[in-house]
C-alpha cells in the first residue's frame, strides 16, 4: 500500500536534511577518555523484526544532560534498577554506573548496536565502584521487567506502537508486583500519549542545557534537550 511505503520512508530517514546536522560523525571526547565506541548517528538499522519501522535510530545522550536529569530524580538510587530501553551502543548504561543504581540493564533490538554495547561494557573502567551492568538483545515491547523498583530511561528510541506495548507490559508488571517506578524520557516526542495514561503522573519537565564538550560532538543545532520525568501511580492488584 502507498501509505505503508510512505511510513517506511519516514521511519528510515533522518528527521532533518543531512546538511542541517552539525556533525553526525563526530567522536565524543567521552569515547576517547574511556576507550569506548558510543558515538555516531544511525537511522537505518534493519534487523528483520516487525518493529524495525518503529525504530527512531541511534544517537547517544549528552553526558551532561544525562547526569543533570538523573539528579532531578532525587531518589535513593541504590534501591533502583536502571533500565535503558533502546540502549544502542550503551553510553547511557556506562553513565548510569556513576549514580549508584543496584543494577543497570540495557535493552536493544539491533544486533549490531547491542554487540558494540557489550564490547563497551567490557572495556569501560568506571571512575568508582560500579553495580552489575548488562546489555540484552531484545525488543523493548517484550521486555520482562525485573521485580525491583525501577528507573526506566529512553531517549526517544521508538515510535508510538512500541511505546504503547512498553506501557502495557509495565503497567501489568506493576499491578502484579507493586513497586516504585519512574520513567525518564529525553526528547519526549510521545509526551501526549504518555499524558493520556492515567496511571502515570508527570512530576517534572524542562529544558536541560549541555556543556561545551557535549555540544562539540552534538549532531543537532539546539544545545538544550527537553526532558520529562513520570512517576507510576500505585496499581491495583
Amino acid at each position: 500500500m502507498k501509505w505503508t511505503r510512505g511510513l517506511d520512508r519516514l521511519f528510515r530517514q533522518p528527521r532533518m536534511a543531512w546538511g542541517e546536522y552539525r556533525s553526525y560523525l563526530a567522536v565524543h571526547p567521552f569515547d576517547r577518555r574511556f576507550g569506548v565506541d558510543t558515538s555516531g548517528l544511525f537511522y537505518d538499522l534493519p534487523t528483520g523484526h516487525g518493529h524495525d519501522r518503529c525504530n527512531n535510530g541511534y544517537f547517544a545522550v549528552a553526558p551532561s544532560v544525562f547526569h543533570q536529569t538523573m539528579e532531578r530524580l532525587s531518589l535513593d538510587l541504590p534501591r533502583f534498577t536502571f533500565v535503558d530501553l533502546g540502549s544502542g551502543k550503551g553510553r547511557a548504561l556506562l553513565l548510569a554506573l556513576d549514580h549508584g543504581f543496584r543494577e543497570v540493564i540495557g535493552v536493544e533490538i539491533s544486533p549490531r548496536l547491542e554487540r558494540i554495547a557489550r564490547e563497551n561494557i567490557a572495556r569501560y573502567r568506571p571512575p568508582r565502584e560500579a553495580p552489575p551492568v548488562r546489555s540484552i538483545l531484545a525488543d523493548a515491547a517484550d521486555f520482562d521487567w525485573p521485580p525491583s523498583p525501577l528507573v526506566i530511561y529512553t531517549w526517544n528510541a521508538f515510535t508510538e506502537p512500541v511505546m504503547r506495548r512498553v506501557l502495557e507490559n509495565l503497567r501489568a508488571s506493576l499491578a502484579s508486583r507493586p513497586r516504585e517506578a519512574y520513567l525518564v524520557y529525553i526528547h519526549p516526542e510521545l509526551d501526549a500519549a504518555l499524558e493520556g495514561e492515567l496511571w502515570l503522573k508527570k512530576v517534572w519537565e524542562g529544558g536541560v542545557a549541555m556543556n561545551d564538550e557535549d555540544f562539540s560532538a552534538w549532531a543537532f543545532p539546539d544545545r538544550t534537550e527537553i526532558c520529562a520525568i513520570y512517576r507510576a501511580r500505585p496499581q491495583p492488584e
